[in-house]
Parts: C-alpha cells; structure tokens; sequence
C-alpha cells in the first residue's frame, strides 16, 4: 500500500529524474552556480576536475555517468579527454547537449538509464559524481560495477563518490505531512505533502520518500536512498567487483547547508584476470 512504513529498497515508479516538473526544477538546480543541491558549487566543482585530471592520462576516453547537463563532461572535453555522458533526465541531455553545440564541444550525450542500458566499451576512465553510486541499491551496485568493469580497458580508472557516517548527523528519521497552497519543488499547483525519513542502521542507508497528492491527480510517490561508508566498507565493495582502490581523497567537499560535506572520492583501477 502507498502509505505503508517505507520498506528496505523499495522503489517507486515515479522518478524526480524523469519527472516533466521535477526534472525543470533539479535542471535549475544543476545550473545554479553558488549552491551544492543537485551539482556542487562552481568552485567545488572545479576542484573535483582537477583532481581528477591528476589521475587521467590526457586524450584520454572518459565516461560521465549520471552527468546531468554536463558539468564535469564539458571541462573535461576542454581539458582535451573525449567525453560521454549518460544520463537518464531528458530534459539535463537536451540542455547538455546545446550547451556542448554552443561551446563547439564533441561530446556524445546520451539519454540512458546505465543499470538498465548499455554503457559502451573502451574507456580509459568511468567517473560517477555526486554519492549517485550510494544512491543504489546493493544490487544495482553489483550490477553497475559489473559493467563498468566489461567497459574500461585495461588498467582503467573508476571514479567516484560516497557518502562516509557523517551523512548521519544532520539527518533525523521523520514521518510529517504539510500543505503546499502554491508551488514547490515537488509540485506547480496547490497539493499535499506526505514526508517519510527512515535510517536503516545495519545496512548504513537513509531512504526517504515523498508523496504528492493535487487535486484532480492520483498520488505521486518519490523514494530515493543514500548508503554511507567506511574506506574499509567501500575497498570491500571494489575489491569484490575486480577493482583495487588507489587512493581516497576526503578532502574535496567544503561544508555546506545542502547536504552532508562528509564525502570520500575513490580512485580505483580494473584488476584484470591472469
């Protein structure tokens, strides 16, 4: 039932990502420069890319998954690297893409699920930002790390992000509702707000849903999930997977108001098989 406790791993069928309002509203987030909601601040951002050029050889063939509307994708292509970027809001592809046209850039864009879709072969590097690899579920992880591994060449990087225990501190467990009497995030018109935050200790993952009731529409729901790590959980995880972990930067993510700043970047190599 829709108004049931929110269970372990359970998903909705409605996505923010693909979601015709919600998807304007997290693509503005993306473009807003001076925050962390949706991409990290402007000179976070930067930061990030010059670290992570630091650990790709030049010319290099990277691939961005979950790149939104390309703001890692677009200052690694001038940085020399071919670029892809897969992502599955149409709406972030669309503004990428005549982004990348205006700017003269050549990058291949493609609107994609990546647990579901292919993600293509003969990378030197697969980067993946913003803790969206914690927002999976175990399974999918299995799944997406598989993949990754089948598309890097040999001796290719991985790159990405989660989220270490200090996720925990600024979050509480909360079953709320509210009325909206105009629009939100969630919602143009006038509607209900159902809100629902669980803590699922022993497998160190924070699930929260959103229900959304307008009038003269059926209830929407939004569940989305972020695990949080030990560098010790998170090499177990890769080394499982055919990856060994080179280093760990915690160093990357200033304090903000938007979310947690307690975040680990991984570099990890493929392990090929004698």
């Amino acid at each position: 039932m829709l108004f049931n406790e929110l269970k372990l791993y359970q998903r909705s069928k409605d996505f923010i990502w693909t979601d015709e309002y919600i998807s304007e509203e997290m693509l503005e987030a993306h473009l807003n420069f001076d925050n962390d909601a949706a991409s990290r601040n402007i000179k976070t951002i930067e930061k990030t890319i010059d670290w992570i050029i630091e650990k790709i050889p030049r010319d290099g063939k990277i691939l961005d998954l979950g790149c939104g509307p390309g703001l890692y994708a677009s200052l690694l292509a001038k940085k020399g690297y071919s670029v892809t970027g897969i992502d599955i809001s149409q709406r972030s592809i669309t503004h990428a893409k005549k982004k990348a046209a205006e700017e003269n850039l050549q990058i291949d864009y493609r609107c994609a699920d990546y647990i579901k879709e292919d993600i293509g072969t003969g990378y030197d590097a697969v980067i993946c930002i913003y803790c969206d690899f914690g927002a999976l579920t175990p399974n999918e992880q299995l799944l997406l790390l598989k993949k990754i591994h089948c598309g890097l060449s040999e001796g290719g990087t991985l790159i990405f992000d989660v989220f270490k225990t200090g996720l925990c501190d600024n979050l509480v467990e909360i079953r709320d509702w509210s009325y909206m009497d105009g629009g939100s995030f969630w919602c143009e018109k006038p509607h209900l707000l159902l809100e629902e935050v669980k803590h699922f200790l022993v497998q160190k993952t924070w699930g929260f849903r959103t229900i959304v009731i307008e009038e003269g529409k059926g209830p929407r729901e939004y569940i989305t999930w972020d695990h949080y790590y030990t560098e010790d959980e998170i090499k177990n995880v890769l080394n499982n997977s055919g990856f060994h972990v080179l280093s760990i930067n915690n160093e990357l993510i200033a304090k903000n108001d938007f979310t947690s700043n307690d975040v680990m970047f991984i570099e990890s190599k493929k392990i090929v098989s004698d």
